[in-house]
């Protein structure tokens, strides 16, 4: 009895023992954090107008934001570690001594030799978005749509982006672009290089877009839907990044980079022979149009380059005639030679779907309505475009702004193709998978807000268009946070109104 109570003793001896060590580590773990880190103005001061207090985030991230233009992230940190030392690349730091490159995210080790703890450092700058710097020769204003104004661009990442601290520059031209969209004091712009380049990750091309998205003040409704045609079966939908951009040297505001609607293998697949064409009731003079029996406007042939009466031009007019020919005769329902014969019809199904969901008011038939045709394959719709007076965003229009009702639906070849029940199932099934995807779509909408606030502070500032009503604004919200929820709050009493009526 007595050796049993001693061996119970010496167990228990040795399991408090064992847990005082226990305990041991885990104080030594806990006294061994960051207690501050930061970069004081007066150990950066060339680069650095005020200090910077930086946010400890549990225990494995640091993140700084300093509000101005940075072009390089060389600084020097000042921190507290009650204990142990710090280590980035292998290699001990300073407190208030050692510069660290915080171009990208930055791997700090903090050890006492036995123990270590990482962490990631993030310093954003400005607003975290790529800077797109634009300098045009001799600085002078870019002030045409129809001519090109040399110059350079230099586009620097920051942190949160694809490649962080990366840095691509190279001479360009640049011209103006859009319809109203040009005559809104922030410009939209075209951008031309001499051989084709990747910016941001994207396939190499000669020609991109920078989208102003004065008019909508979330800055989201582009990207909303063509968020809709990543989901979707539309073969092609533009890529497409957010970006501040510095013009000559002063900022102007927060644009979308993105593709130039062409044909090419990666954007609009159609051939070397292929067509795009736009539906545009805006087509100019020297635009290369047609018109058939059942479309009010012009179609303009907008890739390739062809003249009036061209073997091209004739087989595309040809083609497009006799798409509406047979929708309109009496067996276009007919499976082997009625309009399934001659249109894609999942592209139309889709290409419908998006924009009745965004209710967007230039799509019926008016402008911007892209098709697409290679000369192997039938007419297909898409790509999506211009979807800054979409989703509610329209004061002149109340079908347009309310949630309620169709407005794709009515337009001359949708309006016959829902006589075939085949069509209308198709509509339907498509319609509950994009149902299916809404919370995703809200997500990305939250996502890209949360990316978006501080570039839509300084856009503000700039163009003070955040508080004040800009054409065609349906209302005014009062605050960027109000802006998005209204959108958000639009977008899903138009997905519940046509999950009940479809």
């Amino acid at each position: 009895m007595i050796r049993k109570i001693f061996y119970l003793l010496l167990s228990f001896s040795f399991l408090t023992s064992c847990n005082n060590d226990v305990e041991d580590i885990h104080t030594n773990e806990k006294q061994m954090r960051l207690s501050e880190f930061s970069f004081l103005a007066k150990n950066n001061n060339r680069v650095l107008i005020s200090d910077i207090k930086c946010n400890i985030l549990g225990d494995s991230v640091i993140e700084c934001h300093i509000p101005h233009i940075m072009e390089h992230k060389t600084l020097i940190p000042n921190f507290n570690t009650n204990t142990g030392e710090i280590i980035v690349d292998g290699k001990k730091i300073l407190s208030g001594i050692t510069p660290i490159d915080c171009s990208r995210p930055t791997n700090l080790i903090l050890t006492n030799g036995e123990n270590t703890i990482k962490y990631v450092l993030r310093v954003k700058s400005f607003t975290g978005l790529p800077i797109l710097y634009i300098n045009t020769e001799n600085g002078v204003a870019i002030t045409s749509k129809d001519d090109y104004v040399k110059g350079s661009i230099k586009i620097v990442e920051d942190i949160e982006t694809r490649g962080a601290g990366d840095i691509f520059e190279s001479t360009m031209k640049i011209k103006g672009r859009g319809n109203s969209t040009w005559t809104f004091p922030k410009k939209p712009y075209k951008i031309k290089f001499d051989e084709k380049v990747s910016l941001l990750g994207e396939p190499a091309d000669k020609e991109w877009v920078l989208l102003a998205n004065y008019t909508d003040k979330t800055s989201l409704r582009n990207e909303t839907a063509f968020d809709l045609g990543r989901m979707s079966n539309l073969e092609y939908t533009n890529r497409t990044h957010f970006v501040d951009v510095v013009l000559n040297g002063v900022y102007n505001g927060t644009y979308q980079l993105g593709e130039q609607l062409k044909i090419s293998k990666n954007r609009v697949n159609v051939g070397d022979d292929g067509f795009l064409l736009e539906i545009d009731s805006k087509a100019e003079a020297e635009d290369i149009t047609f018109k058939v029996a059942h479309i009010g406007y012009p179609i303009n042939i907008k890739d390739p380059e062809v003249k009036i009466n061209s073997e091209a031009y004739n087989y595309v007019v040809r083609y497009l005639a006799t798409v509406d020919s047979v929708l309109f005769c009496d067996n276009f329902k007919d499976k082997e030679n009625g309009y399934a014969k001659y249109i894609d019809v999942n592209s139309f199904v889709d290409w419908y779907l998006i924009n009745e969901i965004g209710k967007n008011c230039d799509a019926n038939f008016f402008t911007s309505c892209y098709m697409n045709l290679s000369r192997e394959g039938k007419l297909k719709m898409g790509p999506l475009w211009d979807f800054d007076i979409a989703f509610g965003n329209i004061n002149y229009n109340a079908e347009c702004a309310n949630t309620a009702g169709y407005w794709i639906r009515n337009v001359s070849w949708f309006r016959r193709l829902f006589q075939d029940p085949n069509f209308e199932q198709k509509v339907r099934e498509r319609f509950d998978y994009f149902y299916s995807k809404r919370n995703d779509l809200f997500n990305e909408i939250n996502a890209n807000a949360q990316y978006l606030k501080y570039s839509i502070i300084e856009n503000n500032y700039k163009w003070n268009t955040l508080y004040e009503h800009t054409w065609p604004n349906n209302t005014i919200m009062g605050s960027y946070e109000n802006e998005v929820q209204e959108l958000k709050t639009w977008l899903d009493k138009r997905f519940e109104w046509l999950n009940q009526d479809l």
